[in-house]
């Protein structure tokens, strides 16, 4: 494996994957706006084709959006990896036109979902790029999935996910680059998320002539508040959080509805998933006050990714690949949930943060560190380079 003509490579490439990354931060691509996942699809079948015998097809879920699937080597018998990052964005439409993307003067390139996680969509094309055409590829089926719903929790890319999940070896997920004292974290842990809600219906009733009729349900949400909170487990780091709430009409009338959302955060692996379900499921067990029922549901927006001995082979694997190009790779672990949790739950190890050092996600103040794609485009060349050897 030539470093050199690698290094040589992903720095040649890199103004156009700034080109690239500038003209997707134009496009409105907020989960389920389907003009701006349409254009975001064809900008990135167009930047694909560049890669000899790749194959594309498309999966399209009504108000969802395309999830574009792509692959290397279509039916290799000698093993499958799958390449993952997303096409969707938090920022609804305007907003590109309100904050254009542009470079300063210190190597950054601002735009919305440059670094969540469009230039991980660029440093896996081009790696692929650049590995075919010095011959690094492994001999093995090469799959990407660029999703289109991940920051809503993929409820549909899950499905292709776990269609794609027979016989993949790892999935390489192309979120943002963590930054370590003297090199690059590679993700191998992430921690798992419930999202939920909750009514309560009460008992209506004027607040000043007929108060003692009513039976408040806004004051037995207040309590299932409360008992909420209490679950948070600061030791474990899992944390119980409401917003929004909302109920009542006027305040003269003793209010007979109300209404809660939840999440759960932190959950360290799919077994703690059990304790975190039986606590939210209690709330309706019971009520401060009788007359009020309470009903509340509640799912995973991601799982767990959990370490285990296929994921720590993997992360040494990148390991070595770094060592060749001069770049220490440390293994980690992150709290926040991104689709390798999915990849994990459907039983394929997975390893994340291959994408660009950024700053600013989810806010008008996105950029990313130009020099850090061209890094990250070398270094995943050489990942698969090493599995060739």
């Amino acid at each position: 494996m030539d470093v050199k003509k690698i290094r040589e490579k992903a720095d040649g490439c890199l103004e156009e994957q700034v080109r690239l990354l500038t003209e997707y931060a134009k496009v409105d691509c907020e989960s389920g706006y389907l003009p701006g996942n349409r254009k975001t699809v064809d900008m990135t079948r167009e930047m694909l084709s560049g890669i000899p015998g790749i194959e594309m097809k498309e999966i399209f879920c009504e108000g969802i959006g395309t999830h574009l699937i792509a692959r290397v080597n279509a039916g290799n018998k000698n093993g499958k990896i799958v390449l993952n990052a997303h096409l969707d964005t938090v920022f609804a439409e305007g907003f590109t036109a309100k904050y254009p993307p542009y470079r300063d003067d210190e190597g950054w390139l601002h735009g919305l979902g440059t670094g969540d996680c469009k230039a991980g969509v660029v440093i896996s094309a081009y790696a692929v790029k650049i590995a075919s055409e010095l011959g690094l590829l492994p001999d093995k089926e090469i799959v990407f999935i660029y999703s289109c719903d991940e920051e809503i929790g993929s409820p549909t890319g899950c499905k292709v996910f776990e269609a794609e999940a027979a016989g993949a070896e790892c999935a390489y997920v192309f979120e943002y680059a963590v930054k370590t004292d003297d090199g690059y974290g590679v993700v191998s842990q992430r921690d798992g998320v419930i999202l939920g809600a909750l009514d309560v219906k009460g008992v209506e009733a004027h607040a000043g002539g007929a108060y003692m009729e009513g039976h408040s349900a806004i004051k037995e949400l207040a309590h299932k508040i409360l008992k909420y909170y209490s679950f948070n487990d600061y030791e474990r780091e899992i944390y119980y959080n409401v917003a929004p709430i909302s109920g009542g009409r006027p305040n003269g009338i003793v209010a007979g509805d109300a209404h809660m959302e939840f999440c759960v955060a932190g959950l360290p692996t799919n077994e703690s998933f059990k304790e975190a379900e039986a606590n939210i499921e209690s709330l309706a067990a019971s009520n401060e006050d009788p007359f009020c029922t309470t009903t509340v549901e509640h799912h995973i927006l991601f799982p767990a990714l959990e370490k285990n001995e296929a994921g720590s082979a993997a992360v040494e694997l990148v390991k070595k690949a770094g060592e060749a190009m001069g770049i220490k790779i440390t293994d980690i672990a992150d709290p926040t949930a991104t689709d390798a949790c999915w990849f994990y739950y459907y039983g394929v190890p997975a390893l994340d943060a291959f994408g660009a050092i950024q700053q600013g996600i989810h806010t008008t103040e996105e950029k990313v560190y130009i020099p850090s794609i061209a890094e990250m485009t070398a270094l995943f060349t050489a990942v698969l380079g090493t599995m060739k050897e």
